[in-house]
């Protein structure tokens, strides 16, 4: 059994059309976990005729107040998560579809990755194609056009940065419940459970488009040309923004030590103390210890506009 952890608000525009894409992957064994945080539109009556059709395929739950946070209803759904029954979970957006053997495909590699080892966390993700609000396509790869590094699976480089995209995940029981539990300084859920199974277990990439990744203005977490030098040009004026998102890094690594600390290895908690004082001393020094401890991005101008602005 799969569960699919599907976070909504205000979700009626595409919900029906990713519902309809999940009722037609290859592979059936599954339910929808679903928490709706306070929608004030049709969303839930969405949901409540798709429930009627496929009672036994569909768990709905209401938030009493609007969490107005969609990682910690992901956290929350990997909660509900926790049964006997649902060996692996997923998690889905509202707005994207998923290509037909999505399910199909990646949990090929989930089980050809724990037949190597079972008793360890496991996160398997895949690649995305990314489209506008119409299903036109805007990017054949993700990975190839944000510039990403899935082949970054240490703790060292996912401490830095996520190269994990959500709905594009699917998480075995051991991670689930390593996961369970909200952490209060987590920058976002897919990041947060990448760092368990890189600290704890393993990762695995499939090179393959899974989903169709939409694009549009409500966007929670959208998509980024990296190879457009507009996008390079502004990431560089949005300094604010930069120094931010280096922050939270070291906000969520804190709190990652922290929660983590007793099964750590002496190594791991020596590499993320070390991550920690990369923002303490002077520039000169900070950028010293950033790159003589191997803390840098994945490309070129990520890579430079760590050193500019750390």
């Amino acid at each position: 059994m799969i569960d699919i952890l599907l976070a909504v608000y205000n979700s009626e525009k595409y919900l029906a059309q990713q519902l309809d894409s999940i009722f037609s992957q290859t592979y059936t064994n599954w339910r929808i976990i679903i928490v709706d945080d306070c929608s004030s539109d049709k969303t839930c009556d969405i949901i409540e005729k798709y429930k009627q059709k496929y009672p036994e395929k569909i768990v709905l739950y209401k938030n009493n107040r609007n969490i107005g946070n969609p990682c910690l209803n992901f956290f929350k759904l990997l909660k509900m998560s926790t049964s006997e029954y649902a060996m692996f979970c997923m998690f889905c957006d509202h707005d994207d579809v998923w290509l037909c053997d999505k399910i199909e495909l990646t949990l090929i590699a989930m089980k050809q990755k724990e037949s190597q080892n079972p008793d360890i966390p496991i996160l398997v993700h895949t690649d995305l194609k990314v489209v506008d609000c119409n299903l036109n396509v805007l990017a054949e790869s993700m990975v190839l056009a944000q510039k990403l590094n899935p082949s970054a699976k240490t703790l060292k480089e996912l401490v830095v940065q996520n190269n994990v995209t959500g709905c594009a995940t699917m998480l075995n029981r051991k991670l689930v419940l390593m996961a369970s539990s909200v952490p209060k300084g987590a920058v976002m859920h897919d990041w947060w459970v990448a760092l368990i199974a890189a600290a704890f277990g393993a990762i695995e990439f499939v090179d393959r488009p899974t989903i169709l990744y939409r694009q549009h203005g409500a966007n929670q977490v959208g998509f980024k040309n990296a190879s457009k030098i507009s996008y390079v040009f502004n990431k560089f004026l949005s300094r604010r923004e930069i120094k931010s998102s280096v922050l939270k890094t070291y906000i969520q690594c804190r709190s990652f030590l922290n929660r983590y600390r007793k099964i750590l290895s002496p190594d791991q908690k020596e590499l993320l103390e070390s991550y920690l004082k990369v923002s303490h001393g002077n520039k000169l020094q900070r950028v010293s210890k950033l790159v003589c401890g191997g803390f840098l991005k994945h490309g070129f101008f990520r890579k430079l506009g760590q050193v500019i602005y750390i």
